[in-house]
């Protein structure tokens, strides 16, 4: 059995031994590749742009790795996805070397890469990515209730995303759809963020349920919500406290959490017990 893990940049989305550890096994050979800095986000101009991140194997053996440019895009849900190249994508602009090298144990390198544009900029935020592919699998060992034993062979993909801003990129956005899902005794808040600009929007913040005086009965906070351009994300979360009879406020509101980047979106929905 095979298994592709990936690992996004460490801002969002999935730690890289979350199937390991669901599984309850154990990594025979793994080699623990840390990327600083997580992501690269540039100003970008028709020239060569330029910059440098940092490989290191933290693991104790050797890794050969394998890389190339990609672009991605994230789910309605927040799931990472590679998609073919469209209007933001930087990707086939993207040029390092060497393509293929080895990490030994213990040991960093340094990547340097360059961005040339083709063509004429638009005032958009371009994206991309390097993808790290070690050519040798890890192994899992793990036991299944009825004590067999198996092996399951581990893909850990690494991807170092690259963002470039140009001037005057537009940054917007919206909520939709605020509601309240009701199931057996729980409730659920749920809102959609629709990205309208053409910036990435990076963004925390919160939902209060306010009763009829006007109380925040419970409050909840959001961290780093991504969503990229002509795109939306849905999010939803369970109320802990149980709710008396009453009128009630679900109020949204979100900012962003990127310098330079003045973006305020707020909605509310009511709704009774």
């Amino acid at each position: 059995m095979e298994i592709r893990t990936i690992v996004f940049f460490r801002k969002i989305l999935i730690p890289v031994l979350s199937v390991i550890f669901l599984l309850s096994g154990f990594v025979d050979t793994y080699a623990a590749l840390v990327i600083n800095p997580a992501f690269i986000r540039l100003k970008l101009n028709e020239k060569r742009n330029t910059g440098t991140f940092v490989l290191k194997n933290t693991g104790d053996e050797e890794v050969r790795y394998r890389a190339k440019s990609v672009y991605f895009t994230l789910t309605s849900q927040g799931g990472l996805k590679e998609v073919a190249p469209d209007e933001y994508s930087l990707a086939t602009w993207i040029k390092f070397n060497p393509q293929e090298f080895v990490l030994p144990p213990k040991t960093s390198r340094v990547v340097r890469f360059s961005i040339i544009p083709q063509g004429k900029l638009r005032p958009y935020e371009y994206r991309g990515a390097i993808e790290f592919i070690p050519l040798k699998l890890g192994q899992i060992k793990s036991q299944h209730a009825q004590g067999h034993s198996f092996d399951i062979k581990v893909v850990s993909i690494v991807l170092v995303p690259i963002y470039g801003q140009v001037k005057g990129t537009k940054y917007s956005g919206q909520l939709k759809q605020v509601k309240i899902n009701k199931q057996d005794a729980s409730l659920s808040p749920t809102v959609t963020i629709v990205n309208s600009g053409d910036g990435v929007l990076n963004l925390d913040g919160m939902c209060q349920i306010v009763n009829s005086q006007g109380e925040v009965a419970e409050e909840i906070s959001f961290k780093k919500v991504v969503i990229f351009p002509k795109s939306d994300r849905i999010l939803k979360t369970t109320l802990k406290t149980t709710l008396k009879p009453d009128k009630y406020l679900a109020r949204f509101n979100f900012q962003s959490n990127q310098q330079g980047v003045d973006i305020e979106l707020k909605d509310e929905a009511k709704f009774e017990l």
